[in-house]
């Protein structure tokens, strides 16, 4: 690729969940690392027209990412390499004046406005593509099938599902118009009432973004979720080609047997113990793939509806705990609605979080060398038999030596990892590298970190060039390295602490010390982006240092947490009698009293 001149702008993707910055580097839809990259000979993407933007875009975003997690910077290739510390301070909290020029002179926004009748137009004309595009996209390959249409709602959980669990007065949407996105068009699509749920949308919606020098056009699963300034956020959940189980799951590995029943049936069979990023509890998951979007999604065991009797069919106590398990069980004289009687698999989806029915249908690797290594015979017979062997001193485009365990999927497709996919989960066999960061790793050194326990390393030299010293260690199911300043520090996060204010609500001293001790709370009279006020239990949500929010008491059994808000009053000695005075006289504040949310 020609070295950049001064005529030509690059384009930065900032992804604000991961707190990454990568270059646009091919018009396919290839970045690479910006801190990785060369200035003296980058691997730019010129951006010269709009269309070189346009196409980038419909080819980066059309496997699964979500554009909203994602902001854009469009910078003359000259400029690039001053553009370097503002990149890396984007994600400070207090941010410098001169960042703040920066992103206004280089940002590239989305448009804040998109008619309503654009939106439609492209609703109406992508209707086709779309079927398409999710025929296209579903796991062909699969052995069985789901009989209910996706179109179907999800299956209720009594009483509690009947109520949202999100509110609608935390929901910016003048945001969510950026991305063509608007209340009307999902209560006239009759998606809002599921989504506010916590549901997916049961239907792909075309999402426009228009950035100015580009417009980006994808379709999309809809969902609303929590982020951690306590509003509501819209998440994409765009199509992938096929679903990434080579990659860990939140620290699950998956098993040679689980990706086999998640490609055969959609769902992994299987609970397993999950832990989230700083906390070391685990409980109970399931997981599948998402039929539509070949996106891998779990929920919580205990948040899955398991029926007395499905179809007229009686489910008994074990027929429950086969599904509460994960495993699919066979029932026999269903009732269909049309009246006809039938035999099906029942199986968890986690995707649906309740009960799918499942029915049976029917339904040369050549290579010689892999990364420049050539391969011997056993390795060869190991790898067409379906076995995994470890390769060393593999080559990478950019010319990188690695190493890595090396097993052939279907469509003779090869994954690499840095752990043996044939190695039982709790006992894997992981691969030790040579060096890390430029430090020759001692005998001793590699059996500390094969035993999960960390080294100190001095003097390794990062991407940039730079030489740090550091505590390592590998994780003993996954291999993947991790860093730390301190001994102890692996696992360290810093504590949640509670705010003095939520959505325009002093908070007592009293509630945010039971906030702080884990205890939930009832929050009366927040004012929402709609200026109107709503009530909610509010709990600390210490793995994510956040504030979660709930229509139930959340420190209450399920089958007694379905309080409306008169219970919750009466539980925090309020009169109900004197709550409609209590309201008329809150709702007669004037506004300046109450600080707006931003």
């Amino acid at each position: 690729m020609e070295k950049p001149s001064e005529q030509h702008d690059i384009l930065l993707l900032a992804n604000t969940d991961t707190k990454s910055i990568r270059v646009a580097s091919d018009e396919a839809g290839k970045t690479d690392r910006f801190d990785k990259i060369n200035l003296d000979n980058p691997p730019f993407l010129h951006i010269n027209r709009s269309g070189d933007m346009e196409n980038f875009m419909a080819n980066y975003f059309q496997n699964g990412k979500d554009p909203a997690q994602f902001r854009f910077f469009r910078v003359p290739s000259s400029e690039v390499r001053d553009a370097a510390p503002y990149i890396r301070e984007l994600f400070k909290e207090k941010q410098s004046r001169d960042l703040q020029d920066f992103v206004r002179k280089y940002e590239v926004k989305p448009a804040s406005q998109v008619s309503e009748k654009e939106f439609n137009n492209h609703k109406n004309s992508s209707k086709i593509n779309s079927n398409n595009s999710s025929n296209n996209h579903s796991l062909k390959e699969q052995k069985m099938s789901t009989v209910q249409s996706t179109q179907t709602q999800p299956a209720q959980t009594g009483a509690a599902s009947k109520l949202p669990r999100f509110n609608e007065a935390m929901i910016n949407w003048d945001q969510l118009k950026q991305f063509g996105i608007s209340r009307d068009f999902l209560k006239e699509k009759g998606l809002l009432d599921n989504m506010l749920k916590g549901y997916k949308t049961n239907q792909l919606v075309p999402v426009r973004c228009n950035f100015g020098s580009a417009i980006l056009k994808t379709d999309a699963r809809l969902s609303f979720q929590q982020s951690q300034d306590g509003q509501v956020s819209l998440v994409m959940h765009g199509m992938r080609k096929e679903p990434e189980l080579d990659k860990p799951y939140y620290g699950h590995v998956f098993s040679e047997e689980d990706k086999k029943n998640l490609r055969e049936t959609g769902n992994m069979g299987r609970q397993v113990m999950m832990s989230f990023q700083g906390s070391s509890e685990k409980v109970p998951y399931l997981i599948s793939i998402d039929k539509m979007t070949n996106e891998i999604t779990g929920t919580r065991v205990d948040r899955v509806f398991i029926p007395e009797e499905v179809s007229g069919v009686k489910l008994s106590d074990f027929e429950k705990e086969e599904l509460r398990e994960g495993r699919a069980i066979f029932v026999e004289g269903m009732i269909s609605k049309n009246s006809k009687v039938f035999d099906a698999h029942l199986q968890v989806n986690a995707d649906r979080r309740g009960i799918e029915y499942i029915f049976p249908n029917d339904g040369p690797f050549n290579k010689e060398s892999i990364g420049g290594v050539d391969l011997t015979k056993r390795q060869l017979e190991d790898l067409t038999t379906g076995k995994a062997i470890f390769v060393e001193d593999m080559k990478r485009k950019d010319g990188e030596t690695f190493s890595s365990f090396v097993k052939l999927e279907k469509n003779n497709i090869l994954s690499f990892t840095r752990y043996n996919p044939d190695s039982p989960e709790g006992a894997r066999e992981i691969y030790i590298p040579k060096e890390i960061g430029g430090v020759r790793l001692k005998p001793e050194d590699k059996d500390d970190l094969r035993a999960g326990k960390p080294v100190f390393l001095n003097n390794m030299v990062n991407r940039k060039g730079e030489e740090f010293s550091s505590f390592v260690k590998i994780d003993t199911e996954t291999g993947k390295i991790s860093y730390s300043r301190t001994q102890d520090g692996f696992d360290e996060r810093p504590a949640f602490k509670v705010p003095q204010e939520i959505w325009g609500v002093q908070l007592k001293t009293t509630e945010r010390s039971q906030l702080q001790d884990g205890k939930a709370i009832f929050v009366e009279g927040m004012t929402g982006f709609n200026g109107k006020m709503f009530d909610s239990w509010v709990k600390v949500n210490q793995n994510q240092g956040k504030l979660d929010y709930y229509n139930e008491n959340p420190d209450k059994p399920r089958q007694s947490a379905g309080q409306s808000a008169n219970a919750a009053r009466q539980e925090i000695n309020l009169k109900p009698e004197k709550e409609s005075q209590k309201q008329e006289e809150k709702a007669n504040k004037k506004p300046a009293n109450k600080r707006k949310v931003s």
